[in-house]
Parts: structure tokens; sequence; C-alpha cells
């Protein structure tokens, strides 16, 4: 995101009043200052309010700091002062996600991949919406995409392996399991042993407590979310909503993995029976 920032920021020229907030805007996004990073957006839409841009950044902040409904009502004034504006579009299906609007999500991902179709096999964003829309064949297709971006990522191979299983079963999932190569992260690679059925959930979640103290919450909050998601997808839902709680609490507030763990705990507790 912050690559984008940038050669947005460098893209288009500024008033003197507005480069200045623009640029402190810049340096307190990098800094996840996000409050005065939205400070700084609205003196930037203040000095020029039909800048699109301004907007979009404005919006950035928001999300980053959970405040989503604002951050949905300053990327739709970014397609209403420009409708070509397709990072806002992009970004609005993420805002839609983390507000568990599958459907508005999956309407601006896949108008987005229509309109940059040189994107599609990037985005690994639209394969968890379609997960939650129930398009199970076309989130595996996604995940399969985006193998050739980066063939270490255990996260797709476990998305593709749900997505999988659903379309089909467990057995057929598990089969066509997507090869990976070396996901650095604690504790991947036993998760993407555990869904190979080669590991079990104990050993996840002891490599997870063992971790470097800088690395611990992190590894924690992966081995209760993917947890989470193995329990559910072996039809064990209070385990799958103890793990998935844990990793809503665990994942911050500007990580997108964290959110997708407060979405999932949600929908479990609203399908959740004792």
């Amino acid at each position: 995101m912050l690559q984008l920032l940038t050669v947005i920021l460098m893209a288009l020229p500024s008033q003197p009043n507005e480069a200045e907030a623009v640029r402190n805007l810049d340096q307190a996004l990098r800094n996840k200052d996000y409050p005065n990073a939205i400070k700084f957006a609205d003196e930037a839409i203040k000095a020029n309010p039909k800048s699109a841009r301004n907007w979009f950044l404005r919006g950035v902040a928001q999300s980053s700091h959970g405040e989503h409904s604002k951050a949905l009502e300053s990327m739709n004034k970014v397609l209403e002062l420009d409708d070509k504006y397709l990072d806002a579009l992009d970004y609005r299906g993420s805002i839609h996600f983390k507000m568990g609007m599958m459907k508005e999500a999956g309407e601006d991902f896949d108008k987005f991949i229509k309109l940059r179709p040189e994107d599609y096999p990037g985005h690994w964003r639209r394969g968890i919406a379609l997960y939650y829309l129930h398009r199970y064949k076309e989130g595996a297709d996604q995940f399969n995409a985006y193998q050739k971006v980066d063939g270490n990522d255990v996260e797709n191979g476990v998305w593709h392996y749900l997505c999988h299983a659903r379309a089909e079963n467990r057995e057929k999932a598990r089969a066509a399991m997507l090869a990976i190569g070396n996901d650095r992260r604690i504790p991947m690679m036993e998760v993407y042993s555990l869904f190979q059925a080669k590991s079990t959930p104990a050993k996840v979640m002891d490599l997870a407590q063992k971790a470097p103290e800088n690395q611990q919450k992190m590894a924690m909050f992966y081995a209760h979310l993917y947890l989470g998601l193995y329990h559910e997808s072996q039809d064990e839902p209070k385990k799958a909503i103890e793990h998935m709680e844990q990793a809503a609490k665990l994942g911050p507030k500007d990580h997108y993995m964290g959110d997708v763990a407060r979405v999932h705990w949600e929908l479990l507790k609203k399908s959740w029976k004792p």
C-alpha cells in the first residue's frame, strides 16, 4: 500500500498548503499514525476539495484506523469526482468486505478486474471475497492464479484448499493442494502440513507459542486464524469459533487478515447453535 501511495503522491501536483498537508499525511501513514493522517487529509481536502486523490488518501487513513463507514463515504466521493479512479474502486471493495458487505465487495472487485485485467493474478483479496460469496470454483481459480505471483504463501494454498473443498470435497481438495515453497512466517509451514493431514492443531499452536517474543503476537494470530478455518472445514464449529474469536482479538486493526478474522468471527457467531 505504501508503494501505491508514493506513486499517487508523486504523480499529482498540489497547491502550497495542499502540498504540505499531503506530505504530512504521507508521513503519518508511513508511521501508522492514523488519527493525524486523517487530520492532514482533512486539511488537504479543505485546500482542494475537488482532488480525488485527497479523498482517496483520507479513505485509506480512515479504513486503516478502523473507521470503515467513514472510509466508504470517502471512497464514494472519490468515484463521484473521478469514476475512472480504479484504485478507489478496488479499495472500496476491501472496505465493503471489512464491513461484511460481501455482495458489494464482490461487485467492486469484479468490476476492477474487468477494467484492469492485468491485476487479476495478484488479487488474492478477491479470492477471499469469492469464498464468502460461495463462488468457490472462481475462488479456487483466483488463488491458483496467485500461485504464479507468490509460490511461498501458505495462506494462498489454504484458501485454495478451502474453496476446492467447498466446491468438491476435502479429499479432492487435499489432493489438489498447491505446492508451497517456504513461508518463513511462524507457524505457517506447520499450518500447511495440517491441511495436508500431516500435522495436528497441537503442533501448530506449540510452534506459535514458542515463537520469538517479537514475532509471537502475529504467530499466535495466524495460528488461531488458520486453526479456526481448519476446524470449521472439519465440521467442528465450537473449536472453530473459539480460535476465530482469539484471532479477531489479536489481528491488528490495519491488517487485512485481521479484518478477515473479525468478519469470519461475526459470521460464525451468527450461525453458531450450541
